[in-house]
C-alpha cells in the first residue's frame, strides 16, 4: 500500500513535483539528465531513479553526486556518459564530471558511451582511468580529439590505483579487467605533441618514484592517431594485452633498463596494426615503435611504413607478423632493427612484402660485436620460416652507386638482414616469385652455422689463405697476398679454386650470389672467368648433384682496368643430401707473360633456407 501522507508530507510547489511524487511512489521517477536530478531537492533514502540510460539510487553512501539532507546519488550497473549532458555543459564539462564519478575506489560502474558520437576536447583535459574501475566502454566506436596537444602531456592514462607493497595482491583479487574498448583517441593528419595513450604512471620512464602496479587488463578496439607517441608505457606496467589497438603517426615508446625498474613481464599485442610514421611534433623524427626493455608477445600484427627497434635489454616475439610498405616510394626503409647490448627478437612465420619500387637500404637489421662489446651475441635476431618476395628493385648492395645525397641505411650486400649481426634460421623460407624472378635475395651473410665463414676474406692463415677457406689442389700459378677483402693473384694462366663445406637437408634452399671486382694494375688485355659451383653430398660422401654459374669477362674495350662481374645461383638440396661444398673459382688467360690481377669478391654470400 502506498503512503499518500508520507509522499505529501513536505510541501509541493509545482506540478512537475507532483509528478515526481507520484512517479517516486511506483519507483518510476525520471529525469532528463543527472543535473535535474542534483537539481530536484526532495529525494529520499531508497527512491530508485532513472536518468535517460542510467539507474540511480539514493542512498546515504558517500558518492561524488551529493542531493539535499547528506544523501547521495548512486549508479547501479553502467552509467551512461549522454545522461550527464544537459545542454548547458561542454563536452569537456559533462564527461569529465561522468568520469569523476566512475573512477572513484567506490564505484565499479562501467562508464559507457554512445556509438560514433565525436567529442573534441581542450587542451586542458586529460583523463585518468583506473584499471580497477570498470573502465570506458562503447558497442561500436566513440571518437574522442583534442583541438590542441595537452597540457597535461597526455590524452589518456591507463593506471593502476596501488603502489607496490605487500597488501598488493590483496587488492586486485579481481583481475582480467578492461579500463578501455571502443575507441578512437585524436585525428589522423594532425599530429599533437604528447601522449595519445599513455599506460601506467610514475614520475618519468626512467624512475620508479610514484609508480603504481598497472597489470592484469586489456585494452581492446583502441586506435590511436598522430600524437608524436600514440602509445607509452611506464614503469609498473606488467602482464596486460593490447588487442586490435592500432596506431598510426608516432612513435611507440617503453622504459629503458634501469636498476630497480619492474616492468614488461608478459605484455602482449594481439592483431594489432601499426602504421605510417608521421614526423614528431617535438622534434621532427620519424615515429618508431621503441621496444627499449620488457618482454613483448605479439600475435598476428602488422607493421606497415613503421620501423620496429629492439634496443636495450628488451625481448620480442613476434607469431606471424606482418611487415609491409604499402604505396611508399621511399629508398631508404627499415621495418626491423636489432640493436641493443642485450636485445633479442624472434620473428616465428613473419610474410615481409617487398614492393618493386627502388629501395636501397637493408629492410632488416641486427648489430654486429665489437672487440669492446661483443654483443648482441647474447641475443640476436631469429627467424623461422619466413616468408618474403624477390622484388628486382630491393637493391642494398647498390647504395654506394646512387648519386642523390641520401645515406642509405645499407651495408653494401644484396641481403634482407643486414648489420652482421647474429642471425639464426630455423625451418625452410618460402620466397615468393623466387624462380619467376630469377633473384633471390639472401637472408644473412652471416646465419648461425648456416652460411659462410669469412666470406669478406678479412682473416688469412700464415700461408696466406684465407681463413675457413681450402685451397683446391687445381690451384696453380698463384700467388694470394693477404689484403682484407682482395685475392691478389699474379703470373700467367691462373686457376685459383677455394671452397668451404656445410651442413644441409634434403628440400633446403641454397641461395648463392656475388659481385666481384677484377682490377689490373697494368693495363693489358685479359680475358677470363669467374665461377662458383655448388656441389651436394650424401652420408657417404658420395657427390650426388653439381650446379654453377660463371661469368665471363674480359678486359678488351673497356676504358679502365675494373670489370665488375656478379651473379646468383640457387639450388634446392636434392634428396639425401647431408653437406654441400661452394667453390670459387678464378680462371684466366694472358697474351702478357706477367701481369698482376686483383679479385675482390667482398659480395660472396651464400644461405642455407
Amino acid at each position: 500500500m502506498i503512503d499518500l501522507k508520507a509522499l505529501v508530507q513536505h510541501k509541493i510547489e509545482s506540478i512537475n513535483e507532483l509528478a515526481q511524487t507520484l512517479l517516486r511512489a511506483f519507483n518510476l521517477v525520471n529525469f532528463q539528465n543527472v543535473t535535474d536530478v542534483l537539481n530536484f531537492r526532495r529525494h529520499q533514502v531508497g527512491d530508485f531513479l532513472y536518468t535517460k540510460q542510467t539507474k540511480w539510487v539514493v542512498t546515504t553512501e558517500q558518492t561524488p553526486l551529493s542531493l539535499n539532507d547528506s544523501l547521495y546519488l548512486k549508479a547501479i550497473g553502467d552509467v551512461f556518459v549522454e545522461d550527464f549532458n544537459d545542454g548547458d555543459l561542454s563536452q569537456t564539462e559533462y564527461v569529465q564530471l561522468a568520469n569523476n564519478y566512475c573512477m572513484v575506489a567506490s564505484s565499479r560502474n562501467r562508464l559507457v558511451f554512445d556509438a560514433n558520437v565525436v567529442y573534441e576536447f581542450s587542451n586542458s583535459t586529460s583523463f585518468d582511468i583506473y584499471v580497477e574501475s570498470g573502465g570506458w566502454y562503447c558497442s561500436s566506436t566513440c571518437t574522442l580529439k583534442w583541438k590542441s596537444a595537452p597540457k597535461s602531456g597526455y590524452a589518456i592514462k591507463i593506471l593502476g590505483r596501488f603502489k607496490y607493497g605487500h597488501h598488493y595482491a590483496s587488492l586486485v583479487n579481481n583481475s582480467n579487467y578492461r579500463p578501455l574498448e571502443g575507441f578512437n583517441i585524436g585525428s589522423y593528419n594532425n599530429m599533437l605533441a604528447g601522449i595519445g595513450l599513455c599506460i601506467g604512471h610514475s614520475e618519468s620512464l626512467r624512475s620508479m618514484n610514484g609508480a603504481v602496479v598497472t597489470s592484469k587488463f586489456s585494452l581492446e578496439r583502441v586506435s590511436v592517431f598522430d600524437f608524436d607517441d600514440v602509445v607509452t608505457f611506464y614503469p609498473g606496467v606488467w602482464a596486460c594485452e593490447l588487442r586490435q589497438v592500432n596506431t598510426m603517426g608516432g612513435s611507440w615508446q617503453t622504459p629503458s633498463y634501469f636498476n630497480g625498474i619492474d616492468f614488461g613481464e608478459s605484455i602482449k599485442l594481439t592483431n594489432c596494426f601499426i602504421a605510417d610514421n608521421h614526423r614528431r611534433v617535438v622534434d621532427n623524427e620519424l615515429g618508431k615503435v621503441n621496444f627499449n626493455t620488457g618482454e613483448f608477445i605479439i600475435y598476428g600484427s602488422s607493421f606497415n611504413n613503421m620501423r620496429v627497434v629492439v634496443n636495450g635489454d628488451a625481448a620480442v616475439k613476434m607469431n606471424c607478423p606482418h611487415f609491409e610498405n604499402p604505396q611508399s616510394t621511399a629508398k631508404n626503409k627499415r621495418f626491423l632493427e636489432v640493436v641493443g647490448s642485450h636485445a633479442y627478437c624472434v620473428l616465428d612465420k613473419p610474410q615481409i612484402v617487398i614492393r618493386d619500387t627502388p629501395i636501397y637500404s637493408n629492410l632488416f637489421y641486427c648489430k654486429a660485436g665489437s672487440s669492446q662489446n661483443r654483443h648482441p651475441y647474447t641475443g640476436g635476431l631469429v627467424l623461422i620460416c619466413p616468408s618474403f618476395n624477390a622484388a628486382p628493385k630491393y637493391r642494398p648492395d647498390l647504395a654506394a652507386l646512387q648519386d642523390d645525397d641520401v645515406e642509405y641505411e645499407s651495408d653494401g650486400y644484396l641481403e634482407l638482414v643486414g648489420g652482421g649481426g647474429r642471425v639464426y634460421l630455423e625451418g625452410g623460407a618460402h620466397i615468393n616469385s623466387l624462380f619467376y624472378t630469377n633473384s633471390p635475395i639472401p637472408i644473412a651473410r652471416n646465419l648461425v652455422g648456416r652460411s659462410l665463414q669469412n666470406s669478406l676474406f678479412s682473416a688469412f692463415g700464415s700461408d696466406g689463405v684465407p681463413k675457413h677457406w681450402v685451397l683446391e689442389s687445381d690451384s696453380v700459378h698463384y700467388d694470394i697476398a693477404p689484403i682484407q677483402g682482395t685475392l691478389e693473384i699474379s703470373s700467367i694462366n691462373n686457376v685459383l679454386s677455394l671452397s668451404q663445406s656445410l651442413d644441409c637437408s634434403h628440400g633446403q634452399l641454397c641461395m648463392c650470389s656475388w659481385r666481384s671486382m677484377i682490377s689490373l694494375v697494368e693495363d693489358i688485355e685479359v680475358d677470363g672467368m669467374v665461377n662458383i659451383i655448388i656441389d651436394f653430398y650424401d652420408a657417404r660422401n658420395a657427390l650426388i648433384l653439381s650446379k654453377h654459374k660463371e661469368v665471363n669477362f674480359s678486359t678488351k674495350e673497356l676504358l679502365n682496368i675494373n670489370v665488375w662481374v656478379g651473379n646468383c645461383l640457387f639450388v634446392i638440396a636434392p634428396d639425401g643430401a647431408k653437406c654441400l661444398t661452394i667453390k670459387l673459382e678464378y680462371l684466366s688467360n694472358s697474351t702478357q707473360k706477367t701481369y698482376l690481377c686483383k679479385l675482390s669478391v667482398s659480395h660472396l654470400m651464400c644461405n642455407i633456407v
